[in-house]
């Protein structure tokens, strides 16, 4: 995996990693070892879920997304998890590519213009939100 995500690279296409969903400190692979993003997941009132991992690597690249959370059930939330936070942070880097931007300029715009919630603070990694919640408004427009 981790050399389909270099080669990957390699050619300029950005990997997003879901982080997982068994609520430990770390990324899981292939999101960790990679050079790709990894993604934690936000509830809908954008706070880190309980399931989560946190959005945490080696080499700090990490965001979090919308991928809800239900503390008893999850009928009024999202069920997917990473899994689905980690599209929300694919759509972004295909917006940055129909820019025409560089893998770099990609990774760059979504780890820059990511909010952390509580601070409002863009572009600070934390451990527990990555460099923040993606936001797409932001990365276009910088």
């Amino acid at each position: 995996m981790q050399a389909a995500i270099a080669y990957a690279r390699s050619k300029g296409v950005l990997t997003v990693a879901a982080a997982g969903n068994s609520s430990t400190a770390l990324c899981n692979d292939p999101a960790f070892t990679s050079e790709g993003i990894c993604i934690g997941a936000t509830d809908r009132n954008g706070l880190h879920t309980w399931y989560s991992e946190l959005p945490n690597k080696t080499d700090l690249k990490a965001v979090s997304a919308p991928g809800g959370a239900g503390l008893t059930s999850c009928d009024d939330d999202v069920w997917s998890g990473t899994s689905m936070a980690t599209p929300h942070v694919a759509g972004v880097a295909a917006l940055l590519y129909a820019q025409g931007r560089t893998v770099d300029q990609v990774e760059n715009a979504i780890l820059g213009t990511a909010v952390t919630p509580g601070t409002g603070s863009r572009g600070t990694y934390t451990p527990t939100y990555g460099y923040g919640v993606v936001d797409a408004q932001a990365a276009v427009t910088s």
